[in-house]
This record gives structure tokens, C-alpha cells and sequence, in this order.
């Protein structure tokens, strides 16, 4: 038995196609900006222009659909002014000012301003303006950091090139077959996170952390058949999850008095930070322990051709049979 065609029945219960191929979302974006076009002022109401991009899981093509059914919209809002002549909180002032009032629930978070959509009190859509300059001597993005009433030390224009990313994501493998499978095995993870981790606070590993985290170690994987070959989204998936879980190391923690494990990853591109730093020792103990779970249950799965523990590790939309 083959579990390829219920790998690939999975998938297409789970993706979200890009960001261009959904109209909706596209709906939702457009709203945004004809908002930001219309009212987006700088000092002595001058008018501020700007070119936005897509970005995130949707530019990427590694989107699922949400368990709780709040959507995650990424778009970078490039301003075009020259970054050093204003403060980071004061751009990022302007654009809160020019859609404050579009939805009931406009949040400014230090790295974006996050406007709600809800229906019925909850939220259904939420879209993440993340506000950038150009670089007049680099030609890079800088990206505005800061709350709105952030210290001065925990403001900065920082360097920011996640359009690189994008890019090298795109380009990650030379043939359309690899990079399907690479996506497939991103959404997987993805949906097992969503699957097992509270989605509050910073309990969870990142979508952009396992997105990384593929991007550094994923290899596709094929077994050889009569017509050539088929690809095998398990035995893919089993292999980047031992290979994560193999790459943490040991970090002290002196409030437990011992040794625990620790996953660091730097962004391939611009800040080069490290994508799981936000994460506690003690989620980091559970994330390293869950990881753990996964492995076995696409082992046992593998070994007894059994579906029940595909399930117990991506659930229920995983296929019965």
C-alpha cells in the first residue's frame, strides 16, 4: 500500500492557493490600501506614496487553512521616503492614523500594525502591514521597528530582506516536482503544529521557522517504479523531522538547574536572526519532545501501514482511506 495518494489527498484539504489566486483575500488587501492611499499623510499633511508586495505563506505558496479560522494576510508597504530623516514609530504613526477606524480592531505590534476583519466577534481575517523604506545606499529594505510608545533603544529601522527569501524559496529546487514536494511537506508540518501547539503567545515553533527550517534541510524524496518515479511525502517528512530534531543542542537553564535542549536557526536572509529565539527554554522542552512524538507516529505509521497515527499527528483531514 502506497500512502502517496492520501499524502496527496491531505494536501489539497489543507492549502490555501497564493496570495494572486484568492480573491477574497485579494478583496480584503485591496480594501487596505485604497484605505492607506487615500488618507496615508506625513508631516505638514503632505501626501506619503507607496508600492506594497505580497509576502508570507501566501507569496510563498506554503499556506494552509487555519484551525481557528482567522487567515493570516502578509503584505510589506515600502514607503517611498528616505528612512533616515524619520523616526521608525513615527511612519509607522502615519499609517495607523490613515486606517484607524477601517476595522473595529487595529493593533500596532512592534514589527507591523495588524488590522482585524470579524464576524460575529470573532476574528476571520487578519492582515499584517509590515512598513518598509528603501535604502538609498544599498538598495535593501529597512523595516520600521517599534511600538507606539516604544523607548527610543527598541526603535530602528531594521534590515530586512525577506523578499530575498521569497525568492530563494522559489528557487530552492530545480525542478517543479522537488519544489511541489518541498511545499507539500511545509504545509504538513505546518498543520501539525496547528494540530498540538496553543496558539498563544509564543508556545508554538513559527510557520516562518519551519518554513526556514525546511528551507535549510529538506530533501526531496522518490522511490523508483515501473514508470519512473513517485514521490513519498512520508518517508520526506520523517526524514526533515529527524533531521530538525537532530539539530538541537544544549542550552543551561538555570531556573531548572540542568541542561536543556535548544534549536537555533538564523535567517538565510536579512536580519539573520534567530527564527525560534522567541521561544522559551521551557517551549523549546516541548517543542524538542513533540518533534520526538511526530517521528515515532510517521514511523509506526510507516512500519505497520497504518493510518491511525497519521492521523494522531495531522488530524482528522488526514485521509482514513
Amino acid at each position: 500500500m502506497s500512502f502517496q495518494p492520501l499524502f496527496r489527498r491531505f494536501h489539497e484539504a489543507i492549502q490555501l492557493k497564493r496570495f494572486d489566486e484568492n480573491a477574497e483575500l485579494i478583496e480584503k488587501r485591496d480594501r487596505i490600501l485604497k484605505r492607506l492611499r487615500d488618507n496615508l499623510k506625513g508631516p505638514g499633511n503632505v501626501k506619503v506614496t507607496f508600492e506594497p508586495f505580497n509576502q508570507g505563506s501566501y507569496a510563498m505558496g506554503t499556506g494552509i487553512k487555519p484551525l481557528n479560522k482567522d487567515y493570516d494576510i502578509d503584505v510589506g508597504i515600502e514607503l517611498n521616503l528616505d528612512y533616515r530623516s524619520h523616526d521608525p514609530v513615527e511612519v509607522k504613526g502615519w499609517v495607523y492614523k490613515a486606517i484607524e477606524g477601517h476595522t473595529k480592531a487595529i493593533q500596532w505590534r512592534r514589527p507591523c500594525i495588524t488590522v482585524y476583519y470579524q464576524q460575529e466577534g470573532e476574528p476571520v481575517y487578519h492582515v499584517d502591514l509590515a512598513i518598509m523604506a528603501k535604502d538609498p545606499y544599498t538598495g535593501g529594505l529597512r523595516l520600521a521597528i517599534g511600538k507606539e510608545n516604544s523607548a527610543q533603544s527598541q526603535r530602528e529601522w531594521q534590515n530586512d530582506d525577506r523578499k530575498g527569501f521569497m525568492t530563494a524559496v522559489e528557487n530552492r529546487f530545480s525542478t517543479s516536482e522537488d519544489a511541489a514536494q518541498f511545499r507539500r511537506v511545509i504545509r504538513y508540518l505546518k498543520r501539525w503544529k496547528d494540530k498540538h501547539f496553543s496558539s498563544e503567545g509564543h508556545a508554538a515553533p513559527t510557520g516562518l521557522s519551519l518554513t526556514v527550517a525546511a528551507y535549510e534541510w529538506f530533501q526531496p524524496m522518490a522511490d523508483a517504479t515501473a514508470a519512473g518515479k513517485e514521490y513519498n511525502d512520508l518517508i520526506a517528512t520523517m526524514a526533515l523531522v529527524q533531521k530538525i530534531h537532530q539539530r538541537f543542542g544544549q542550552a543551561w537553564d538555570s531556573s531548572l538547574s540542568r541542561d536543556v535542549p535548544r534549536l537555533s536557526l538564523l535567517f538565510p536572509k536579512a536580519p539573520h536572526d534567530d527564527v525560534f529565539a522567541r521561544m522559551t527554554n521551557q517551549q523549546m522542552i516541548e517543542f524538542h519532545k513533540r518533534l520526538g512524538i511526530l517521528g515515532g507516529w510517521l514511523e509506526e505509521g510507516r512500519k505497520t501501514r497504518s493510518i491511525s497515527p497519521l492521523r494522531q499527528a495531522f488530524g482528522e483531514d488526514f485521509p482514513e482511506q
